[in-house]
């Protein structure tokens, strides 16, 4: 049979179209003589936890579950506590003397903290100080004081139960999260002049005690704060007339206002105002039972140039005056303390 060279041609360029890939598809490259294939990735192997330091440990309070633990704290005054200088005395013609501070009247200090641990929660702490009325609050497994107690007590509980954070070894230095003073109950005449602060615990040793280790603690603490106190007037008696809402109305009410403010100026004679805290002490904690075995230290809180109205607006975060201060744990809980309010 004879074929016509167009048809061959055509017949010829169909054959090869249909053969040619189709666009965009790509061609495995050949492999060298001799190549073998990656065996399949292996499944990610979870890697063991680090082991923890063995000259590090983690100070925490251990307690079971409801079988709670209470510690004595005893502030003795150290002799001289209730001194307080001479104000000083201006000289010159109608100087008038500056208002002298009350003395420090240090009162010995006596407090049971409870702590329990109920079944699900926080830490539960009863602060129950001689004298006063008990107060309650909660606490984490570190000791830091969650929440409850009032200012005073707050800090004082943070001083004694509040332990560092992560792992600490021979050394190893971490602070308090707690302020020894408070400037604000002096109100906004009151301009900071120098302050000072230092907040330290430091684990200075580790040795064993039969199947448990003894942790020491020294904490070196002191906050100062000194400045100027200008007493400010009170706001202007001025009664409104009731001006109404007309706009010559309410810009003699807005000018009233305004003079209000000017007469919240300072006024009076500016005082010298200092506080200062420190606070000194040495603890062993048991680390495997997870509490004191023993802390002692001392304590000194003085303001001067203020009299605070009552406790409560206190500057100085802990009790006034200088104290000797002992905690020691108690044998079970005493019945009096009602530990079924904690529950």
């Amino acid at each position: 049979m004879k074929r016509s060279l167009p048809g061959l041609v055509l017949s010829l360029c169909t054959l090869f179209a249909c053969k040619e890939p189709p666009p965009g598809e790509m061609e495995p490259i050949p492999r060298p003589a001799g190549y073998e294939a990656p065996p399949p990735p292996q499944a990610e192997v979870a890697r063991p936890a680090e082991a923890p330091d063995p000259n590090k440990v983690l100070l925490r309070w251990k307690l079971a579950v409801d079988s709670p633990i209470a510690l004595r704290l005893e502030g003795t005054p150290e002799k001289g506590a209730d001194a307080a200088p001479a104000p000083a005395k201006k000289k010159g013609k109608g100087a008038q003397e500056a208002p002298a501070s009350e003395p420090a009247s240090s009162k010995a200090l006596n407090i049971v903290y409870v702590l329990q641990q109920p079944e699900t929660g926080d830490i539960l702490l009863r602060v129950v100080p001689s004298g006063g009325p008990p107060d309650t609050g909660t606490v984490s497994e570190r000791g830091f004081v969650l929440d409850g107690l009032d200012k005073t007590m707050h800090t004082l509980a943070d001083l004694m139960l509040e332990l560092p954070r992560e792992r600490v070894g021979l050394g190893d230095k971490w602070s308090l999260g707690m302020d020894l003073v408070d400037p604000a109950p002096l109100g906004p005449g009151f301009a900071t002049k120098k302050s000072d602060r230092r907040n330290s615990v430091k684990l200075t040793a580790l040795t064993p005690e039969g199947d448990d280790r003894v942790a020491t603690l020294e904490y070196d603490l002191h906050e100062s704060v000194s400045g100027v106190l200008s007493p400010l007037a009170g706001p202007s008696r001025i009664k409104l007339q009731g001006h109404g809402k007309s706009p010559l109305g309410k810009k003699k009410e807005k000018d009233e206002h305004e003079h209000e403010k000017e007469q919240e100026k300072p006024t009076g004679t500016p005082r010298d105002v200092s506080m200062v805290v420190t606070v000194t002490g040495r603890g062993e904690f048991l680390v495997k039972a997870g509490r004191w075995r023993a802390w002692q230290g001392s304590l000194s809180a003085r303001t001067e140039g203020y009299t605070p109205k009552s406790p409560a607006s206190a500057t100085a975060q802990l009790p006034e005056g200088k104290y000797a201060l002992r905690l020691t744990p108690l044998e079970g809980v005493p019945a009096e303390l009602k530990l079924e309010a904690l529950k």
